[in-house]
Order: structure tokens, then sequence, then C-alpha cells
């Protein structure tokens, strides 16, 4: 039994690398081959191209890596023809999924999709093409199974494999005795990081004028260098402490947290801290995607659409200021707003299914291929 993953960036990698170990706990002697990182191979993957490295945020970015992933596609096409896989597991990526799709169906292969591209919230037109190609679609959010049954596609929702990697902290040794720390999640991309990090450090020192003793944490990822935060504090209007590769600590030390959008907000909502999500991309995509995505979506943080309401404040790109970040930061501690989100994020939670996803995941993998 052979098996095909295709994840085309880091958060991919990192589900696919669940997905894998609990394919090869469930059927031992399956072959697992695939795109994908450094997560995956650890995971027994065999990495035939690594696109994590040059991972990239919306269309103008994706398009300076187009060689890059037509190489990738070259290769996924090469490998349907020599090695033959019983199955292929497709993890969200749209733009590049679907396409392959045509080529996997095409080639007679069953293709099971993991974690649902946001399509329910732009170019739904997509949900035909994906009727046509996808075989099982594999959801995370509970919303999203009803959708694509609605639209004749065979969808099982599984729940959140985000709730399988929520670590238990020590909430009081992390915070180091603080009164209030706000935490600083700009991204876990370069090219993210260093476009947020200098907003929310702004944001920080108007928020420290109204709480002088309050301590800012900045979770970095572990590709951040260390040498560009040191410049970065350098020119820094706040002091801060950066920590590497403790994001679920800082998320669930933090009294409140200033983040970038993505994965990370439904993540933080797991640890029940309450967030402002904030958000910056090139005008021109911005612009693009904004028009298309309101069409159909006015919420976009994922805990708010979750809920279908705003629990926590979200503000994007023309709203991405940092006086308006520091007034709505300090509005929520005053007011006494925190505990009630923190209560209302708990309850969003409980839409997320049980730990196990993964696992659950695969067994429907596995019945897809007729295994």
């Amino acid at each position: 039994m052979r098996i095909l993953i295709v994840a085309a960036e880091t958060s991919a990698d990192v589900h696919g690398s669940n997905l894998a170990r609990e394919l090869k706990s469930l059927r031992p002697g399956i072959e697992l081959i695939g795109t994908g990182g450094q997560f995956m191979r650890e995971a027994g993957v065999e990495i035939l191209h690594d696109p994590t490295r040059h991972a990239s945020i919306g269309p103008i970015e994706a398009l300076k890596n187009i060689g890059r992933y037509a190489k990738m596609y070259r290769t996924l096409v090469s490998t349907l023809r020599s090695r033959k896989p019983d199955g292929v597991v497709l993890i969200d990526a749209p733009d590049f999924n679907l396409r392959y799709a045509e080529r996997v169906h095409d080639s007679g292969i069953p293709i099971a999709y993991y974690i649902s591209p946001q399509i329910w919230a732009w170019r739904k037109s997509r949900v035909k093409t994906v009727k046509r190609l996808v075989k099982k679609m594999i959801v995370i959010l509970d919303f999203e199974e009803k959708f694509y049954r609605d639209a004749g596609v065979d969808a099982v929702f599984v729940g959140h494999p985000l709730l399988d990697t929520k670590k238990e902290v020590d909430r009081d040794a992390f915070r180091k005795k603080a009164d209030l720390v706000i935490g600083l999640l700009p991204g876990s991309r370069w090219k993210q990081f260093k476009s947020l990090f200098p907003l929310m450090l702004e944001s920080a020192a108007l928020i420290r004028r109204d709480f002088p003793k309050a301590r800012f944490l900045v979770g970095c990822a572990p590709i951040i260098d260390r040498d560009r935060i040191e410049e970065f504090r350098k020119a820094s209007p706040v002091e801060f402490e950066a920590v590497w590769n403790q994001t679920p600590e800082v998320m669930a030390s933090s009294d409140l947290l200033i983040t970038a959008s993505g994965t990370a907000t439904l993540e933080a909502a797991i640890y029940g801290t309450p967030m402002i999500v904030t958000y910056r991309m090139n005008p021109i995509a911005a612009y693009t995607l904004g028009y298309i995505v309101s069409r159909n979506l006015k919420i976009w943080a994922l805990p708010n659409i979750i809920a279908g309401r705003y629990v926590v404040p979200e503000l994007y790109q023309w709203k991405a200021k940092a006086p308006l970040i520091a007034k709505e930061a300090v509005s929520m501690i005053r007011d006494g707003r925190l505990p009630t989100i923190r209560k209302e994020l708990g309850e969003i939670c409980t839409r997320l299914g049980k730990p196990g996803a993964s696992r659950r995941a695969a067994e429907e993998c596995l019945k897809t291929f007729g295994v």
C-alpha cells in the first residue's frame, strides 16, 4: 500500500506529519511518499520535494515562487506514473492542489482532501470541482461538513488536529509573577514577521503608557533569526522579551495577545486567551482578496467565523494601526472584558470536536482508499 501526501506549506507539513504517524500506526507496512518539510520527513514520509522553505502568502507573493511550484507540480505528475500510489491525500492549498487533483483524477487514483480550503468564504464555485474530483473531503471545522454535504460532496468532520497538540503549560512560572502579560505573535514566516512586528512594538509602547508594568512577550518561530530580533530591540520604543519555539507557552501565559491572523488565532482560542487579530499584506492583494472575500464573509478570524460573530477584535490592513490596536487593548483590559472573552472562547472550542482528529482522519483515508 502506497499513499502520496501533498503538503505545500509549513502548517500542512505539521498536519501531514501527524496524519502520517497515525497511518503508520494503523498500517505498519504502509509506504508514504509526498511533498512537505522536516515534520513529514521525521514522521517517516519519503519527501519528493520540499516547498515549505519558500511558502508564500497571497497571490502576489505566490507569483514570485511560481517556478518552484511548477517544478513540484511536474515532480508530482511524474510520480503518478512512476510510483503509482493507491491513494492521494491533498492538504489545504486549493490553488495548487485542485489543479493537481485533475491529473490524479485522470489517472484513476482516489483522492482524500484533508483540511478544507476556505471555499465557503470565497470562490464557492470551486465546490463543483471538489465534487467532481474528490472522493472524500475530511474537514476540521464542524460547519464545513454541512456545507459540502449540501453540495453533494461526501464529507466527514473529524475534529480539529490542534486539540491533539495542546501543551500543558505552567502558566504562573512562565509569567514570572508579572501583573499583566501581553503576548505578541507576528507570525511564523519572516516576511510576515518583519511586516507586523514593528506595528506590534509601536502598539505595545502606547499600551505601556496606561500600564507601565506590563510585560511584553514575543513568540518567535525557530526560523526567525536571533540577530534580526536584536536589531529590532535596538530600535524598539518598548522593552520586550523574545522566546523561540515556545508559542504555546506565550499563548497560555498571556492575559492578552496581539496576533497575526491565521491558525494561531484558533490555537490561542484553545488556550482560552483573549486576542486582537491583525494583519497586513500586499496592497494589491488586499484590495483584490478583500473585495472577493467580503462578498461572502464579513468576519475573517477563525474563532469569530466559528462563533458566527465578533468575539475578538479584528484590525486588518488600513485598520492595522498602532493607535487603534492600543486603544482596543486598553479598553479590553480596563473595561473587564477579558474574562468574558475567555468564557466565549471556551464555548467556541467545544465545536472543535474531541482530541484524536489525526487518528480519525487516517482511518477515513484508509477507508477511502479501500484498505
